[in-house]
């Protein structure tokens, strides 16, 4: 009975999601259609006298491979391919989209061995995509970038962007969005095989087409996959896959969020951990981002899940407060958890996606690196490390367990993008950090965990610089991050900043 219940509920909610992914889009008067050209006309003044915005230009075409010109020796053990995906269409002919997150996701493919660095990108051939590439220009309302004309949005695959990470699966890549469903990828061509069916050979069926799948899955060390997806209407599906990508268990969580958007999460080798940040959305407004706001008096929730039954156990309160992305947790002998989030005192960097699509630069106050420890007695405690915070990532080994090295970008000198990647312990604070430079807009650095053992192997990222209009790829010894690249190999050009990436080895 509980089994039936449950595909019922998720069957209703796929129903849900479909018939009403996103705000109306209805009724937009001559005024707000035009907001799109002033986007545009707006960003492209400010390019004119702000070079800073180079990695927010956007690109109209897959750039074909090519080798990169190398600066120092690529380390010998150093063999693979790191993958990052981000939006790199923001503009089709006088008009530009209101917000970072709605670009079109073009996956980024750079592979080292002993004779270089190759690089390829293409754009992933959503059904949006090829309708807007062979027409030339925007044909669907997204999420903060309303059209008058806007064709039919049946639900929120309609304009998936699959513009956020990239997940390899069972010899897939799988681009990931915020709202809907994964899209395959060929790892080696980057070619388009298609979305990505959950329930295909399972019990659930076709139940859970339509369904957010987030951008954040967690993998743990055996290959098990773990991932979210929240809904419009508050409720969080929760996922659980085999290493082969198999839907092996899903569920609702009825949680009454309001917030409308979560992004992250986290494991331990017990429990999920769903963090439900201080906001609310007004769904009274035309927007989706834009309708999100910070509520200062709300308590961020911890909701405890057991990973067996994907049922709630127990939730904390902590302090207001909002983030992105968190990077590991873990949890002893005694049943106290630990984790650690870039921490923000409100959203104002949310918003701040915003201006810079229009050519402004603000200046929202900046994450800071937070461990949050949750005792069995429901008391907590958090501590805040010095630094600017952003992109953490751990050693894939030690996901859901006790780690000691957390790796994040940071901000010494620029105000408009990070420009430092460094290295936490987490255990004395201790920081090694490099720093490019405010000439540098720095994207996330992973780790490529090459013996399997915390502090050594490698981090890799890329960086934009300025001046030249250029993006590098760099290489660091990951115990000796302050020394600077060890490696470092540059296209002929730029491309647009992004988000999210992943490294498979060779």
């Amino acid at each position: 009975m509980e089994r039936r219940e449950a595909l019922k509920n998720i069957f209703n909610l796929s129903i849900a999601a479909a018939v009403a992914p996103l705000p109306s889009f209805a009724n937009l008067s001559l005024g707000e259609g035009d907001l799109l050209k002033q986007n545009a006309q707006s960003f492209n003044k400010a390019l004119l006298t702000n070079p800073d915005l180079q990695g927010f230009v956007g690109l109209k075409q897959n750039i074909p491979q090519q080798t990169l010109t190398i600066e120092g020796k690529i380390p010998a053990d150093f063999k693979g391919t790191f993958y990052r995906n981000g939006p790199a269409i923001h503009q089709r002919r006088e008009q530009r989209y209101t917000h970072l997150f709605e670009g079109d996701g073009m996956v980024q493919q750079f592979s080292f061995s002993k004779q270089g660095v190759t690089h390829q990108a293409k754009f992933i051939n959503t059904d949006k995509f090829v309708q807007e590439q062979q027409a030339g220009k925007f044909l669907f309302s997204g999420p903060d970038s309303k059209l008058k004309h806007s064709l039919s949005i049946t639900g929120p695959d309609s304009i998936n962007a699959a513009n956020i990470n990239v997940l390899p699966v069972n010899g897939e890549l799988w681009a990931l969005w915020e709202a809907g469903s994964a899209t395959a990828l060929d790892p080696n061509t980057l070619n388009t095989k298609g979305l990505v069916d959950l329930g295909k050979n399972t019990k659930y069926g076709s139940s859970l087409k339509g369904l957010a799948f987030s951008a954040h899955p967690k993998v743990d060390p055996d290959g098990t996959i773990w991932n979210f997806g929240s809904t419009t209407t508050g409720d969080i599906v929760l996922y659980h896959l085999n290493k082969q990508g198999i839907t092996q268990k899903v569920n609702i969580l009825k949680t009454n969020y309001r917030g409308g958007m979560l992004h992250d999460f986290l494991v331990t080798h017990k429990h999920l951990l769903i963090i439900l940040p201080s906001i609310i959305q007004d769904k009274t407004k035309n927007t989706y981002f834009g309708a999100i706001s910070f509520a200062k008096k709300l308590p961020m929730r911890v909701l405890v899940v057991d990973k067996e039954t994907l049922t709630l156990k127990r939730e904390f309160n902590l302090d207001a407060g909002f983030a992105f992305h968190f990077g590991n947790a873990w949890e002893d002998q005694q049943g106290t958890i630990r984790f650690d989030a870039s921490l923000y005192p409100n959203l104002d960097n949310l918003h701040y996606m915003s201006d810079v699509m229009q050519g402004r630069v603000s200046h929202p106050e900046q994450a800071k690196t937070t461990l949050f420890t949750l005792y069995k007695n429901g008391q907590t405690k958090k501590d805040t490390l010095p630094g600017v915070s952003e992109f953490p990532r751990i050693y894939n080994h030690l996901t859901g367990l006790k780690n000691d090295t957390l790796v994040t970008l940071s901000s010494v000198e620029s105000d408009v993008w990070s420009d430092s990647v460094r290295v936490i312990n987490t255990n004395t604070g201790k920081q090694d950090i490099f720093t490019y430079g405010k000439e540098y807009l720095v994207e996330e650095h992973i780790v490529v965990d090459t013996s399997q053992k915390e502090g050594n192997g490698y981090l890799v990222g890329t960086a934009l610089h300025v001046p030249s209009k250029r993006t590098c790829v760099n290489i660091f010894k990951a115990s000796r991050v302050s020394e600077g690249p060890a490696c470092r190999a540059w296209l002929p050009h730029s491309i647009p900043l992004g988000f999210h990436g992943n490294f498979m080895t060779t």
